[in-house]
């Protein structure tokens, strides 16, 4: 059986195609700059040269179009060869776990597009002309917020009027849940312990950031909240913020609600901070060159990881692995230096040596230790693989729909 994993972004789209057995990737790429100039289509089959491809992709359903035809003249004769397609998707609403699509789903998802006006709409635009051009395909969407439906109501509460909780469901639902299971599970293999046996802190962290508390398999606190911008500061989002202050800043700038929220989401974090750039290998290198505003936003970021780790440690009560995963996670030493800076003395002990010396990792090779051997927390550095776990929850799921396939 073969699964197509579909991630998209406002202007991109990622893909996977699995075949299950095995869980062999058959293809994988990027579409880029979709609606922009010089769009690109980036990809490799299993065991051949990567390829590039530069045009001009206006829109989501043309970018489709091109996944297609690159996926028809690779790994696959024909569209009905694949049977199943995983649709990424940050929060369905009243669904907390995978679900087939069908349009009340999709009305669910849509409901959510003012909590994440950056991946919803781009998210419901793909699927949308991804059902109509492959209808003979069973469509599942996997919830980024899934992994974290157990946790307590005390954590998840905000200190509004109850009302709020307890009929609107406005609470911490959190996100990256695909990356933090996927670094716990990664985590037990490695050490050859049972997840259920395990205290973990996972830090996803990259263009979009979070840390999570992992209690034996079960997330039990993460730092993003029921939008995408709570928490850590992240490359364009803000993080968390006094609420008491946005009212005041409203009301000096004259912005209406839309334009705080694209604020909030597309002008704060690394790039307002530093007025450079959202990218945190920018920013290193400015901040090594002794740009103050650069090295403030690099400073900030890693203060806050710090300080969210020791909130997931508290949350667990001890703590045997900490991971470190994401794009920044997993290829910035200075970010992971910095963010364990002064915690010797509550078990996370780093080797500067293996720290600076990561080896790459692969697939078939995502983890390395980089704590020291005295150190009474494991550190670990994960390369996350979300698109696999979405394409194992898109196979259970499609179990009973598919049948013979299976």
């Amino acid at each position: 059986m073969k699964i197509l994993v579909l991630n998209s972004g406002s202007s991109s789209l990622k893909f996977i195609l699995f075949k299950m057995s095995g869980e062999q990737v058959l293809i994988s790429g990027t579409i880029d700059r979709i609606g922009i100039s010089q769009s690109m289509v980036s990809f490799q089959e299993c065991n051949k040269q990567p390829e590039f491809i530069l045009g001009n992709i206006p829109d989501h359903g043309a970018a489709l179009d091109t996944l297609f035809q690159v996926l028809t003249v690779g790994p696959i004769s024909a569209l009905p060869d694949i049977p199943a397609i995983a649709h990424r998707v940050a929060h369905g609403g009243k669904f907390r776990e995978s679900v087939v699509i069908t349009p009340e789903v999709l009305d669910q998802i849509r409901s959510m597009n003012r909590f994440f006006p950056l991946h919803h709409p781009a998210m419901i635009l793909e699927i949308q002309e991804c059902m109509e051009k492959m209808p003979h395909a069973v469509h599942v969407a996997v919830f980024d917020n899934s992994f974290h439906r157990d946790i307590p109501d005390e954590a998840a509460i905000y200190g509004l009027p109850y009302r709020y909780f307890s009929e609107k469901g406005y609470k911490r639902t959190g996100y990256h849940g695909n990356s933090h299971a996927f670094s716990a599970d990664e985590s037990a293999k490695f050490l050859n312990t049972p997840l259920e046996k395990l205290k973990i802190v996972t830090c996803h962290l990259g263009n979009g950031a979070s840390t999570c508390a992992i209690k034996y398999g079960k997330s039990i606190d993460t730092s993003l909240g029921i939008s995408a911008i709570e928490g850590l500061i992240m490359g364009t989002r803000s993080g968390d913020v006094d609420p008491g202050l946005i009212p005041i800043i409203m009301d000096e700038e004259g912005l209406s609600p839309d334009q705080l929220t694209d604020m909030l989401s597309r002008s704060s974090g690394l790039l307002g901070i530093s007025g450079l750039s959202r990218d945190m290998r920018e920013v290193e290198a400015a901040a090594a060159d002794g740009h103050k505003r650069a090295t403030l936003a690099l400073n900030a970021f890693c203060y806050k990881v710090k300080r969210s780790i020791g909130s997931m440690l508290m949350a667990l009560g001890g703590c045997d692995v900490l991971v470190f995963t994401g794009g920044i996670g997993i290829n910035s030493a200075i970010v992971r230096e910095k963010s364990l800076e002064g915690a010797n003395a509550l078990g996370f002990r780093l080797d500067p040596v293996k720290n600076r010396n990561l080896i790459p990792l692969t697939m078939t090779n995502p983890v390395q230790e980089i704590s020291s051997e005295n150190s009474p927390i494991r550190i670990l550095v994960i390369r996350a693989n979300e698109e696999l776990m979405i394409a194992r929850e898109c196979y259970r799921i499609t179990q009973d729909v598919l049948g013979a396939w299976a």
